[in-house]
């Protein structure tokens, strides 16, 4: 029986994706993880492993069909013979020359030919003269790019994995060749942390890179005469919309607020930032004590840490996998940290950074996009000191941290003194919780920061 190949889910809110393109043929020979499709979402492109190894025998949705998550997209025939060593390719014709290629012993290159079946098949590699195009080695989107501003691939040195060229590398060429700056940087909310990594296995990484306002940009119209600027959103915003709105009408929102006195984590940092920093080569912030407390008061209120079902249930989940906001240029994504609570003050640092330059670098896998039970909300980065934020669903709350900031305070016996205050704002979903349980778990979070003492042990 053939193996079927399912849309998978990019996503916690993303229920449809589009196939960009196929990247084999039927009839080509498949290896486990090696890419199969490029796959569209209104979020993210994702270049879709395949998880065994065979002949692709049936391709069953075209090039820019659209269908739901699980839906069986192509067939792969698995067979003991073929499993353990990869088809015989036909012997070189006249046109024909090898090259390398680090998942194959060689490739057959064809000068001045592409072939393509009725499903749109973009999975023939191709070569006129000394263009040579590998096709593992060049990204979707970096190779729609290439096309769109006639650029010869072999002119760019990749800096992805194995010198893979990618989006950044078409970007930063077309930049230099048109003495333009090169592309804004994805601008994270949430940086820094483990130096304990949590027991938690996930397939093989596909890499997924954010829609990019460089593969074409929102379309807009300028009406001169009467001032204005009508423009047609990109579909990553366009989604946002949908989503926010969805949300907004699924769930019945109510916020709560408190106030944290961070004055003696905010010292540590003052003190300790620089030589954590210099001593394990990445940052440590106010996040990752955030993170930490928030994991506590999960762990107190395990309701916060649910979802309400279509059929009037709540699913408690029991791994707490906390999804931090990362704002790019070209919109929100929100990545997993997961088993979050296993992790101490360092660990949290390390894996809050490692995400935050993996989504910098538009290098964020399908397992980062995915299974995060709560979203802690960074905005205080840009100097907000009070947000509201919009749960994502399917989740009972969000948390929302904004600046911290010195002001005259009222402390013990009506003395007033300079401390670093912060406002930490929850949304959370009505259904699943009340004012009780959302306010306890806010208090807990609370509690657990102002308990720090001037000196902390993050290890």
């Amino acid at each position: 029986m053939p193996t079927p190949i399912k849309m998978p889910r990019l996503g916690e809110s993303v229920a449809e994706g589009t196939i960009g393109s196929w990247l084999k043929n039927e009839g080509d020979w498949v290896e486990r993880d090696e890419s199969l499709a490029e796959i569209i979402t209104d979020k993210i492109n994702a270049e879709l492993p395949s998880p065994v190894a065979g002949r692709l025998s049936k391709i069953l949705v075209k090039v820019d069909e659209t269908v739901p998550v699980g839906a069986d997209i192509a067939l792969i025939e698995e067979n003991a013979d073929v499993s353990v060593s990869p088809p015989t390719e036909p012997a070189p014709g006249p046109d024909a020359a090898l090259i390398e290629n680090p998942d194959r012993t060689h490739v057959m290159v064809t000068e001045n030919r592409s072939a393509s079946d009725g499903n749109g098949s973009r999975a023939s590699t191709r070569a006129t003269g000394v263009h040579v195009e590998e096709r593992q080695r060049i990204s979707p989107l970096a190779r729609r790019l290439a096309r769109e501003h006639d650029i010869d691939l072999n002119a760019i040195a990749g800096t992805g994995i194995g010198g893979r060229v990618r989006k950044e590398d078409i970007l930063a060429y077309v930049a230099q060749r048109q003495v333009a700056p090169a592309p804004v940087e994805a601008q994270v909310i949430a940086s820094s942390s483990p130096s304990f990594e949590p027991a938690y296995s996930a397939p093989a990484p596909a890499f997924v890179e954010a829609q990019s306002s460089a593969s074409p940009s929102p379309a807009f119209t300028t009406v001169e005469e009467e001032g204005i600027e009508v423009v047609t959103p990109s579909r990553m915003r366009l989604a946002i919309a949908e989503h926010m709105v969805r949300s907004k009408r699924t769930s019945p929102h109510a916020t709560t607020v408190v106030e944290i006195d961070m004055t003696n984590i905010a010292k540590w940092l003052e003190k300790n930032k620089e030589d954590f920093k210099q001593r394990e080569g990445y940052s440590i912030s106010y996040v990752p004590f955030v993170m930490k407390a928030v994991c506590e008061g999960i762990r107190k209120f395990p309701y916060m840490n649910s979802s309400w079902t279509e059929d009037n249930k709540i699913i408690v989940k029991k791994h707490i996998n906390l999804g931090m906001a990362v704002a790019t240029d070209v919109g929100l994504v929100v990545p997993t940290l997961y088993d979050a609570d296993q992790y101490t003050l360092a660990g949290l640092a390390k894996q809050i950074s490692t995400i935050a330059q993996r989504a910098r670098a538009n290098r964020l896998t399908i397992q980062d996009l995915q299974g995060s039970t709560f979203v802690v909300n960074n905005p205080g980065t840009f100097g907000t000191i009070l947000s509201v934020p919009i749960i994502n669903q399917p989740h009972a709350g969000i948390l929302s941290m904004d600046a911290v900031v010195k002001r005259p305070v009222v402390i013990e016996d009506d003395a007033i003194a300079i401390r670093y205050m912060m406002y930490l704002c929850l949304s959370f979903d009505h259904r699943i919780l009340d004012g009780a349980g959302a306010g306890g778990f806010l208090q807990t979070v609370r509690t657990k920061l102002q308990s720090y003492s001037r000196e902390i042990d993050v290890y």
